[in-house]
């Protein structure tokens, strides 16, 4: 007898497969050596190579999941490599050692005390960062005892079921063996979400009961779309989920026939449709999806794991490639974005208690000025390079301005270069990421001194709510559906419009097409979002109106109380289109 569930719909597409179910790891404590079994110089020895091998993999994880997930999600692993080389991490740990504790111990106990530092710290940002501690305390712990660190992973393709997927877990399986996900708990911002989405595989997240109903190997369909899970499903149902999955096959179809076709809804109105992009390597795969240029390339790429900085003609050479992959399309590249959650080694810094509200983005370029004036000569070198050829647009954002001061300086920086290299501006866009609630209240003379406005959604969202959306207990609380959220993006919008500045959205939410449509109901001009999201977006957006995307979420706004409600009264305005 089957078992029907539901959960939130996190990445559209159906599966029928075998469930494997990826389980906790964290280390049972009776399993660990109390003593320590050697000289304290041995044990140590083994801390320190522990240490130095989990740095590595989680680095090397970085690299993978950048491959095919893009550079966001890549830093979680980036993060989690810098807590293993901590150095006070290390010391807690060796303490415990000279007072006999056996390695293993001393890694769990210093990672307990370090979790416990972080946890009652007054900085949100740590305080949240805690919980990512258990997975890198797992796979140090893992290495001493001489256990595999490669997470669990199924023989056939399998839809992948837990209470929740660590970052490590997630990126751990072969996409190749993914045919969906389920979990009992997270959002659709979760990383698991957002690894499927990037693999083309359906999500359902916040499945209550899912492991009460299910077992390895039983067979599981799912509907990444509806959020509905079937465990054991009877012949009915079978031919159900079949069905979806022959329908979702005639969709991918449809939709790669939509590549070269322009972003516009049902009555011609035009909304740009751009893909971000994390790396040159990325460029092929969002031409490829039809993106029209790019609203967001991070030129960090170019920064991180290097010893010195890239030199103007390293960069100009990258920087005019870009643009010429995208002819006659703006391509908007973000200035550097570094902060001391992503140290560079050639940039000496004080440490920060609260890395995400410290010296990042325009803040830091502003303190570095030899880094920002070699940046912005490249990409006036670049431009010029690509003179009076057919190649793309070229759009220049500076990321977390939080006072219009900054964007003032910066913008005199940028003449200044400009003046040097005896380039004309004209022509080229000069625009703010909207990312600090600061930036977002006084839109309006912000957007006095800018070209465009690109909200980015992640970070703002989680700055108004103070909920970072990598730690799954609170991720549910920063929703861009939520009427004030809403409410605040069209009078960022109505800002940009008054002052003649076209305005965009840069973030996971622009992929959501129940999202695209009620920021193209607040006016948005452009939505730039991950490759993968490019085709269903377009698709769904020409199937509907102007006017009525603008009726649902005015109705939205003026009838929900929170951000599923708003979902729900969107979808059913718009219903139709949204299921396509």
């Amino acid at each position: 007898m089957s078992t029907r569930l539901t959960g939130r719909a996190a990445a559209p597409g159906a599966a029928l497969a075998p469930a494997f179910i990826v389980a906790s790891r964290s280390p049972v404590e009776d399993e660990l050596p109390r003593e320590r079994s050697g000289p304290v110089e041995e044990e140590t020895a083994r801390l320190r190579a522990a240490l130095g091998r989990a740095e590595a993999q989680l680095r090397e994880l970085a690299g993978t999941v950048e491959e095919f997930a893009g550079p966001a999600e890549a830093e979680i692993f980036e993060a989690h490599g810098e807590f293993a080389a901590d150095p006070e991490l290390f010391r807690l740990a060796e303490e415990a050692i000279h007072a006999d504790a056996s390695a293993e111990r001393a890694v769990v106990g210093a990672f307990g005390s370090f979790r416990e530092l972080l946890a009652a710290s007054e900085s949100e940002y740590l305080a949240a960062r805690a919980a990512d501690l258990d997975d890198v305390r797992d796979r140090v712990v893992s290495i001493l005892l001489g256990r595999t660190t490669v997470g669990e992973r199924p023989d056939v393709r399998s839809v992948i079921a837990a209470h929740e997927l660590t970052p490590s877990q997630t990126a751990s399986i072969p996409p190749t063996l993914i045919a969906g996900i389920v979990t009992e708990t997270g959002s659709p911002t979760s990383h698991a979400a957002i690894l499927a989405r990037a693999l083309g595989v359906p999500a359902v997240v916040s499945c209550s009961g899912l492991l009460e109903a299910i077992g390895t190997g039983t067979d599981v369909a799912v509907d990444g779309r509806t959020g509905g899970v079937v465990v054991a499903p009877e012949r009915s149902e079978r031919q159900a989920i079949r069905g979806r999955m022959e329908s979702e096959e005639r969709r991918r179809l449809e939709l790669a026939a939509l590549r070269d076709e322009p972003g516009h809804t049902a009555d011609g109105h035009r909304i740009e449709l751009a893909a971000n992009i994390g790396s040159i390597q990325h460029v092929p795969a969002a031409l490829e999806a039809g993106g029209e240029g790019s609203g967001l390339v991070r030129t960090e790429f170019m920064f991180m794991d290097r010893t010195t900085a890239p030199t103007v003609d390293e960069q100009v050479k990258v920087y005019a490639e870009v643009l010429r992959s995208f002819p006659g399309d703006r391509v908007v590249f973000r200035t550097l974005d570094i902060g001391a959650d992503k140290p560079l080694p050639f940039v000496d810094r004080e440490p920060e208690e609260n890395p995400a509200l410290g010296i990042r983005g325009i803040r830091l370029s502003l303190v570095r000025p030899d880094l920002f004036r070699g940046q912005l000569r490249a990409l006036l070198r670049a431009l010029r390079e690509v003179a009076g050829t057919d190649a793309g647009r070229l759009a220049i954002m500076f990321p977390l301005v939080s006072t219009v001061a900054e964007l003032v300086r910066a913008r005199e920086i940028l003449g200044e270069v400009a003046e040097e290299e005896g380039v004309d501006l004209t022509g080229v866009e000069v625009g703010v990421m909207v990312e600090v609630p600061s930036a977002a209240l006084a839109v309006r003379r912000v957007a006095a001194h800018a070209d465009f406005l690109s909200i980015g959604t992640n970070d703002l969202l989680q700055y108004l709510f103070a909920a970072d959306r990598l730690v799954g207990a609170v991720a549910d609380l920063a929703e861009i559906l939520d009427p004030d959220v809403l409410t605040l993006i069209e009078r960022i919008i109505d800002a940009g419009h008054a002052n003649g500045a076209w305005v965009g959205v840069c973030g996971e939410a622009a992929g959501d097409p129940t999202v695209a449509a009620a920021l193209v109901g607040l006016g948005i001009d452009e939505l730039s979002m991950t490759r993968v999201a490019i085709p269903e977006v377009k698709d769904v957006l020409r199937r509907l109106t102007r006017q009525e995307c603008t009726d649902a979420v005015r109705e939205a706004i003026e009838r929900a109380t929170d951000a599923g409600e708003a979902r729900r009264v969107i979808e059913g305005r718009l219903g139709t289109a949204l299921q396509a």
